[in-house]
């Protein structure tokens, strides 16, 4: 007997959000008929404010259709839809999670510390190698970060962006397309630093005296 009251109850659950549903749309074509029914007053006609209104008017009115649109497709085809919506998640949620130059340096200074407290013989050549090169670049200014929404890149420039020389202002002797992957020390994906993170990893070994 009681599974029969909880196919009555899920009935009546259905039946209450078919109603809101329907309340939903009510209330959106009441709006919109009153949105459609503004008339600008007759000492606003012909002037600045009435282009305004009808601007704005007509914005919202494409607006609304696309919005019916959009969701009429959806369901009309769900899966792509759902890919769709899958991917600008993901494409949010790195966009939120993308590194700025900030937190690169925040992280390049934390390495260093901890290398710094390595005796030198023990440290790992090319993590000393890594850190004294990001360190150098830093002292003479050429460290830039391209930022691509969701993917940040750390590269290296010619000269500091405040000197005037005519090779560091020639837009021909700027560093190319081509060869802009020969620049890049490091890659900024999900909130992590992935060069410097692997080059970091055994810090501490110095694998020539094993």
């Amino acid at each position: 007997m009681w599974f029969r009251n909880v196919r009555f109850a899920s009935s009546l659950s259905r039946n209450s959000n078919t109603s809101n549903i329907e309340a939903l749309k009510q209330k959106r074509s009441e709006l919109l008929a009153r949105l459609e029914a503004l008339e600008v007053p007759e000492k606003y006609k012909g002037t600045i404010w009435e282009k305004w209104a009808k601007y704005w008017k007509n914005l919202v009115i494409d607006y609304k259709e696309m919005i019916v649109d959009t969701g009429r497709t959806m369901r009309q085809r769900p899966v792509r839809s759902g890919i769709y919506l899958s991917l600008l998640g993901a494409g949010y949620y790195c966009g939120v999670r993308n590194p700025d130059e900030r937190d690169f340096v925040e992280r390049f200074r934390h390495y260093g510390n901890e290398l710094s407290l390595v005796h030198p013989a023990s440290q790992n050549p090319e993590a000393t190698r890594h850190i004294q090169f990001l360190q150098r670049c830093y002292n003479e200014g050429i460290v830039r970060r391209l930022s691509l929404g969701v993917v940040s890149f750390i590269w290296v420039d010619n000269y500091d962006r405040a000197v005037a020389v005519y090779k560091a202002i020639c837009p021909y002797l700027q560093p190319r397309y081509m060869t802009f992957h020969e620049r890049v020390v490091d890659i900024g994906f999900n909130n992590r630093w992935w060069l410097l993170e692997r080059k970091m990893e055994d810090y501490d070994v110095n694998e020539e005296n094993l």
